[in-house]
């Protein structure tokens, strides 16, 4: 079972007392390790404790009202990193008893660039009050295992298409796309596209319209085939069975496999397909969203180029 980073109570800066609070803030994750690039959720709940309704709203747009300290352990210290992309959030109206509940994206804000042990915590400014700040959240970053990686030419650049093995707890591993751009420095998907047995290597093919096509086994006897566009936007997933078939030597089990047509399209032959065009929508989760929150609607874009978090930056000379 995964583990679920909660953190609750409420750490109150000096600006507010604990008597004279009117919210509490609460934090989680929906697991305490993540693939490098991979999007960090922050689960934040606030309750409005008080007896009269709030309205939390950026003070004269020079700050947001929903704010995040993050840090990175480093020789026996956590030393605080840098928010790399601004983050404003619309305002947001609590009723007396009320709380409610917002999921966050930390990754194009921060840009965890290393791997390691970090920790983030959710900062609320109340109006003319103070700040209330939640408990720290723990989690870590890690690399995983690159299983297979090609360099291919996408308009005019070179970009590298990477499958990574990666754990995210003790009793599962899963396999995920990476494209990036290294003379870009962007990544441009860092995709989940299911679990993966631990001792068989996917197969990769690549079709005349760059769109990438793998098939890895999921379990004994079934496999995964995954097809995505040359940017890594997931176009369709099936699942294929290893198929018995009854020959003059008796029953032969035939696996799927990929092979590449004369025109140069990829396709699965063998095995037995099981369920067609229904796509998973949990097994998309690692791809980097198009806003910063699934929750609060979008502010206004930010200046800043790429504030929308369309694509993360990628560490130079990655």
């Amino acid at each position: 079972m995964r583990y679920l980073a909660v953190v609750g109570a409420l750490w109150l800066l000096a600006t507010v007392s604990p008597a004279t609070a009117q919210i509490q803030v609460t934090a989680q994750t929906s697991r305490t390790n993540f693939l490098l690039y991979e999007r960090v959720d922050l689960v934040v709940t606030v309750t409005n404790i008080g007896d009269n309704d709030l309205v939390l709203n950026n003070e004269e747009k020079q700050h947001p009202w929903l704010s995040f300290l993050v840090s990175r352990h480093v020789q026996q210290n956590y030393m605080p990193i840098r928010q790399e992309r601004d983050s404003n959030f619309a305002p947001v109206t609590l009723k007396a008893g009320e709380n409610k509940t917002f999921r966050v994206n930390l990754t194009p804000l921060f840009t965890f660039r290393e791997e390691g042990q970090y920790r983030a915590a959710a900062v609320v400014d109340l109006p003319g009050e103070g700040q209330i700040v939640s408990d720290n959240v723990p989690f870590s970053v890690q690399r995983g295992q690159k299983v297979w990686s090609q360099m291919r030419p996408v308009d005019g650049s070179e970009r590298i298409y990477s499958l990574i093995r990666f754990s995210p707890d003790s009793e599962s591993t899963e396999l995920y796309l990476r494209v990036e751009d290294p003379a870009e420095n962007l990544v441009y998907a860092n995709l989940g596209i299911g679990q993966l047995a631990a001792s068989v290597d996917p197969e990769v093919l690549f079709d005349p319209q760059g769109n990438i096509h793998i098939l890895h086994p999921t379990a004994l006897g079934t496999y995964l085939y995954t097809r995505t566009d040359p940017n890594g936007k997931m176009l369709h997933q099936g699942i294929f069975k290893t198929q018995a078939v009854r020959g003059p030597n008796g029953v032969e089990r035939i696996r799927p496999r990929l092979a590449k047509l004369n025109d140069g399209n990829a396709t699965v032959i063998g095995g037995m397909e099981q369920n067609p065009n229904v796509h998973e929508e949990k097994l998309s989760e690692g791809q980097v969203p198009q806003s910063t929150t699934e929750t609060i609607p979008p502010a206004p874009p930010a200046s800043a180029p790429g504030a929308n978090g369309n694509n993360t930056p990628a560490p130079s000379g990655h």
